[in-house]
C-alpha cells in the first residue's frame, strides 16, 4: 500500500506543477518530463498484481516443495512377471497386491487423514505436489524442516503417528504406562493406546482391532493366503499362511510363530511383510508396516553364506572385547539365515523417501531373538544403483591417492557386515543391569538413545571384525583398505540427509571419533578425507567397545555425553561439531555444484 500512495503523490504534484506553467513550459523544462513520468508510473502500476499474503505463502510453499524433490534423482527399479512360470506369476500377482496395501497402510500410521490429504493433492495439487505425497507417503516434507515445505495449501498440522497414541497424551502419561501393570501391552510395538476411563489408566488394542487399521490387515490377510493356496514352494506357503494369522490375530504380540517360517524361507520369491522399525515414530515404540518383495540372487547368497558358520565365532569377538564381566556372549542358532535378493518392489516403511534401503537384519524382538535367530537380507539391485554415486563422491571429497580404493564390492561387504552385527551383543529387548542395580531392557536404559546406538554398533563392529579377518587370512590387506575407505565414503553419504535423522547423527559420531583418534584426517585447505592405515583399527575398536560397553549396562549417561560431544541438539536445532559441521556443509556444497544428488526409487513391475 505505501507504494501505491507514493504513486498517487508523485502523480498529483505532476498535474499541479503542469497546470501553473501552462502557457511557459520553455521557462519551466521539467514540468512536461515530470507530467510524463507521472503517466508512466499510472500505467505500469496498473500492470502490476500486487500478490496477497496467501498468495506469497502458496508461492513459497511450492518452491520449498520443488526444492526438497530436487534433492534426489528418481530411479525406477523395472520388472515384468511375464518371464515366470504361470504359478510363480500368480503369486507374485497377489503379494503385490498385498504390498499396495501395505502402502496404503503405512500412510495411515503416518496420519490417520493422509487418505484424505492425497485425495485432495490428486484433485487440486501441481505435480509436484502429488509426487511429494507419492515420494514421502505424506504431504509434509521430510528433509527441510520449514513447515510451509508441503504439498497443501493450507497446510495441516504435522501430525506423525497421531492413531497410535492418546489424543492429549503427555510425557507424564508415558511415564505413568512404563510401571503400568498392563505395561508390556501397552508399550508393545503392535498395539494402539487409547485412554481405559472405567479404570482411569490406559489400554492396549491390538493392531488386528483397530478400526483404522483391521479392513486393510483382512485384506491384506486374505491376498497372502490366496498366494499360499497357489505356490509349489512349501516355505513360502507356510510362511503366507501364518503371517496373515498375525495379521488378524487379536494379540499384542502376534509375529513369534511366523518369524520362524520367515527366516527359513528357502525358495526364489523372498518377502519381507510386517510391522518392524520404530525408528520413524514418536516415542520409537510402536512398529511401522513395511513390505519388501524380491527374487533370490542366489550367486550372491552363496558367496556371503560361507560366513554364517563364523557369525559365533564373532560373537565371542564381542564378548572378549567388552570384558566377561560385562558381557559373556551367547549362543546363536546355527539356523540363522543370509539371503541377497533383487529387489522387485518396496513399500510402506519399506522404502525410504530419500535414499534407499540397502539391507536388514529382522525381527527386532520375540522368541526367535531371544534365541540368537535372525534372518538378514542384502537388496543387492538397490546397492548397486549407488556404485556411481559414491565413485562420485568420493572424487570431490576424498584424498586423490586413496580413490582407488574406494569398491562398490568392499561397501556390499561393509553393509553385510553391518548386517551381521545387528546380531551380536546386546538387543532392544535384553535385560542388562545398569549402573544404578536396575535391571532393564536395553530399550527402557537407553531411551531415545537406544536405536541410534544400535545402528552405531552394527557401523563400527562391521569394521571391527576387519583386522580380525586379515589375520585369519580370510580377507587381504588390500581388501581391508578398501572396506576401510569405502565406508568412510559411506558415511560422507549418509551425513547429507537431515541431521536429525539416526544415520546423519550415527555417522557425525563415528567419523567424529575417528578424526580425534587419528584414524581420518581431514585437510583443511584441500577440503579432502583421508584415511590413516596405521591408525584405523585401533581407533574403529575404541568406538566398538565404548558403543557396545553403553549398550551392555544401560548406560543413559555415557550415552547422552558420546553422541552430544559431536551432535549439539539446543532445542528443535541439530548442529554438530565445528570440524564435523564443516565436512558437512563442505560436501553438501560440493556434491550440490556437481549436481550430485542421492535416489529416490520408484518401483513398476509389467505383466500383472
Amino acid at each position: 500500500m505505501k507504494r501505491f500512495a507514493v504513486g498517487l503523490l508523485v502523480a498529483a504534484l505532476a498535474v499541479a506543477c503542469s497546470k501553473a506553467g501552462h502557457g511557459s513550459q520553455k521557462q519551466r523544462p521539467g514540468a512536461k518530463t515530470a507530467a510524463r513520468k507521472a503517466k508512466h508510473t499510472r500505467t505500469v502500476k496498473k500492470g502490476v498484481k500486487k500478490l496477497t499474503q496467501k498468495e506469497e505463502a502458496k508461492k513459497k510453499s511450492e518452491s520449498l516443495v520443488r526444492k526438497e524433490l530436487n534433492e534426489c534423482t528418481l530411479y525406477t527399479v523395472k520388472h515384468s512377471l511375464k518371464a515366470l512360470s504361470g504359478k510363480d506369476r500368480s503369486v507374485g500377482i497377489e503379494l503385490l497386491a498385498a504390498g499396495k496395501l501395505i502402502e496404503t497402510l503405512n500412510k495411515l500410521m503416518i496420519n490417520p487423514h493422509d487418505l484424505e490429504y492425497e485425495k485432495e493433492i490428486q484433485a487440486k495439487g501441481t505435480a509436484a505436489d502429488k509426487e511429494l505425497f507419492r515420494r514421502n507417503q505424506q504431504p509434509w516434507c521430510v528433509d527441510i524442516e520449514d513447515p510451509a515445505c508441503c504439498a497443501m495449501y493450507p497446510c495441516p498440522k504435522k501430525e506423525i503417528g497421531a492413531y497410535l497414541w492418546p489424543a492429549d497424551m503427555t510425557d507424564a502419561d508415558f511415564k505413568a504406562m512404563e510401571k503400568a501393570p498392563n505395561k508390556d501391552a501397552l508399550l508393545s510395538p503392535f498395539t494402539i493406546v487409547r485412554r481405559d476411563k472405567s479404570k482411569k489408566g490406559f489400554k492396549a488394542i491390538p493392531y488386528a482391532d483397530a478400526p483404522l487399521f483391521k479392513p486393510y490387515l483382512v485384506r491384506i490377510a486374505a491376498h497372502l493366503r490366496k498366494a499360499a493356496a497357489i505356490t509349489d514352494d512349501p516355505t513360502l506357503k507356510k510362511f503366507l499362511e501364518s503371517r496373515a494369522e498375525a495379521f488378524v490375530t487379536s494379540s499384542p504380540f502376534p509375529y513369534d510363530a511366523s518369524d520362524y517360517d520367515w527366516i527359513a524361507l528357502k525358495g526364489d520369491w523372498d518377502l519381507t511383510i510386517g510391522p518392524y522399525e520404530v525408528y520413524k515414530n514418536p516415542r520409537q515404540v510402536k512398529a511401522r508396516f513395511e513390505f519388501v518383495l524380491g527374487r533370490v540372487d542366489k550367486k550372491v547368497t552363496a558367496q556371503l553364506d560361507k560366513f554364517r558358520s563364523r557369525l559365533q565365532e564373532m560373537e565371542g569377538y564381542l564378548a572378549d572385547l567388552v570384558g566377561h564381566k560385562v558381557y559373556k556372549g551367547r549362543k546363536l542358532n546355527p539356523k540363522i539365515s543370509i539371503r541377497a535378493i533383487d529387489v522387485w518392489m518396496a513399500a510402506g516403511d519399506g522404502r525410504n523417501p530419500q535414499g534407499v534401503v540397502a539391507a536388514y537384519h529382522l525381527p527386532n524382538r520375540g522368541k526367535a531373538v531371544d534365541e540368537g535367530l535372525y534372518k538378514k537380507v542384502m537388496l543387492v539391485n538397490h546397492m548397486r544403483a549407488f556404485n556411481n554415486i559414491m565413485k562420485r563422491r568420493a572424487e570431490l571429497m576424498l584424498d586423490k591417492d586413496q580413490l582407488k580404493y574406494v569398491d562398490p564390492e568392499a561397501d556390499i561387504y561393509n553393509t553385510t557386515f553391518h548386517e551381521f552385527s545387528h546380531g551380536f551383543g546386546a538387543y532392544d529387548e535384553l535385560k542388562v543391569k545398569t549402573r544404578s542395580g536396575a535391571v532393564k531392557t536395553v530399550h527402557e536404559a537407553l531411551q531415545e538413545y537406544s536405536s541410534l546406538l544400535e545402528e552405531e554398533k552394527a557401523d563400527v563392529f562391521s569394521l571391527y571384525f576387519v583386522p580380525i579377518f586379515v589375520k585369519k587370512g580370510w580377507i587381504t590387506q588390500e581388501d581391508a583398505k578398501k572396506r576401510y575407505v569405502s565406508a568412510l565414503m559411506h558415511l560422507i553419504g549418509l551425513m547429507q540427509y537431515n541431521l536429525k535423522g539416526t544415520y546423519p547423527r550415527m555417522v557425525s559420531v563415528q567419523l567424529g571419533w575417528y578424526l580425534d583418534h587419528g584414524g581420518v584426517s581431514f585437510d583443511k585447505k584441500s577440503g579432502r578425507l583421508h584415511v590413516n592405515f596405521d591408525k584405523i583399527a585401533p581407533a574403529v575398536q575404541g568406538l566398538a567397545k565404548t558403543v557396545a560397553t553403553i549398550q551392555l549396562t544401560g548406560d543413559y549417561e555415557g550415552a547422552a555425553k558420546l553422541v552430544g560431544k559431536y551432535v549439539i541438539t539446543k532445542g528443535d536445532q541439530v548442529t554438530l561439531a565445528p570440524v564435523l559441521q564443516r565436512i558437512h556443509d563442505l560436501s553438501k556444497s560440493r556434491f550440490a555444484k556437481a549436481g550430485i544428488k542421492t535416489l529416490t526409487m520408484k518401483y513398476e513391475v509389467t505383466g500383472l
